[in-house]
């Protein structure tokens, strides 16, 4: 069944309670920032152009987008897999094995386009070998975003953050 769009603006609306103001969010609207929005683009977006450490991108994105609802917080779950908790995202993605690509690692330092964070954030191809196709029960990250993606500058600082050797920083 699919939902009406007065139900997917009540799920929103959740979302928005369960993790704080909109603002959070890839945009007020609850649209992406891709150009498929008029919405300014939001604040934290635009900051993120200036960041490329982990520090910044645990506080601001994983924090805020990855780690609520029992996902990627470090609870024993199937959603995930990864602790993405600040202080724990390291440990968790740099030179791990990807759970859904295995042979792929979660990050690679020094290769975001190989890193299989980047094929789930939408931001590369998964075009190098091992190729895995991304599950579709699954999507892309993050889930319960609107069918959203990441807006494209903090996807783009977590690429630079990968490309500059993904350090603990």
């Amino acid at each position: 069944m699919l939902a009406s769009p007065a139900m997917k603006r009540a799920v929103f609306a959740l979302v928005v309670a369960a993790c704080g103001s909109p603002s959070n969010m890839v945009d007020a609207s609850g649209g992406g920032d891709d150009g498929g929005s008029d919405a300014a683009i939001p604040a934290v977006c635009l900051e993120a152009e200036q960041h490329s450490d982990l520090t910044w991108i645990e506080t601001n994105v994983f924090s805020k987008q990855c780690t609520f609802s029992g996902c990627h917080n470090g609870a024993p779950t199937d959603a995930g897999k990864m602790d993405l908790r600040t202080g724990h995202a390291f440990a968790s993605i740099v030179g791990v094995d990807s759970h859904m690509c295995p042979g792929t690692m979660r990050v690679i330092a020094g290769n975001s386009a190989g890193s299989w964070m980047m094929k789930m954030l939408g931001q590369v191809q998964d075009t190098t070998p091992p190729s895995c196709a991304i599950d579709p029960k699954i999507g892309l990250m993050p889930m319960d975003n609107m069918g959203e993606l990441l807006c494209v500058q903090k996807r783009d600082a977590i690429q630079r953050w990968i490309d500059m050797g993904a350090q603990n920083n």
